[in-house]
């Protein structure tokens, strides 16, 4: 038996689900134009001028989710996810899930974004299991705590915790991701694929000879 393991946003997907999302939401007037602003600009700031994904995460819950019902952002997902998620597909990572899951492979969605989201695009994508970053929510189910952010270290743990639970040796795992923060991920698993690399994850990926798709 093999484990197939999938990073979601630039790797199965296309672009970034959760800033998908967001605008979703600002269509459906959950979100306003002054939120979605922020969540522009902090993304921006991740990605070119060093914001830590876990100070990312922060900034955009405080600004956007904090508050708000999570029963009414799961029946977005829901809606947001049958709307758009086949035009947001990778489709050479999403043929590699689907080929893994054609021969037998345990597989399986490792993503940063929240759990109300990945948690529908991994039961379309009919995966064995999926983690995600967590929030809490208060006695009247509204967002109120960032409970834990999936990160490149949380994957390589997953990927210890799964292999060993399976039994399956480590050689027989496969990790795909774009980021260079999922380094202690791909450097956990037997074969490592970079999927739309970064630029940092590219000069690692071309040093040490890594598959890229």
């Amino acid at each position: 038996m093999a484990i197939s393991l999938f990073d979601l946003d630039r790797t199965l997907l296309s672009s970034n689900s959760s800033f998908c999302f967001s605008l979703y939401l600002y269509k459906k007037k959950v979100l306003s134009v002054f939120s979605l602003m922020f969540s522009c600009f902090y993304y921006i700031w991740h990605q070119y001028f060093g914001l830590s994904l876990e100070d990312l995460h922060a900034k955009v819950f405080k600004r956007l989710l904090y508050g708000i019902s999570m029963p009414l952002l799961k029946q977005h997902a829901e809606e947001f996810v049958g709307f758009h998620l086949e035009r947001l597909l990778y489709f050479p990572a999403w043929e590699k899930l689907k080929r893994a899951q054609h021969e037998g492979h345990f597989t399986c969605i490792l993503s940063n974004s929240p759990s109300f989201l990945v948690r529908v695009i991994a039961e379309r994508f009919q995966v064995d299991a999926w983690e995600a970053s967590e929030y809490l929510v208060d006695k009247d189910q509204r967002l109120c705590q960032i409970q834990k952010i999936l990160q490149g270290v949380e994957k390589a743990c997953y990927v210890e915790e799964i292999t060993k639970r399976l039994g399956i040796n480590k050689e027989k795992s496969t990790g795909y991701s774009d980021s260079y923060l999922d380094l202690p991920f791909l450097y956990s698993v037997g074969n490592a694929v970079v999927v739309n690399p970064d630029r940092k994850l590219k000069r690692v990926a071309d040093r040490l000879k890594w598959k890229e798709i």
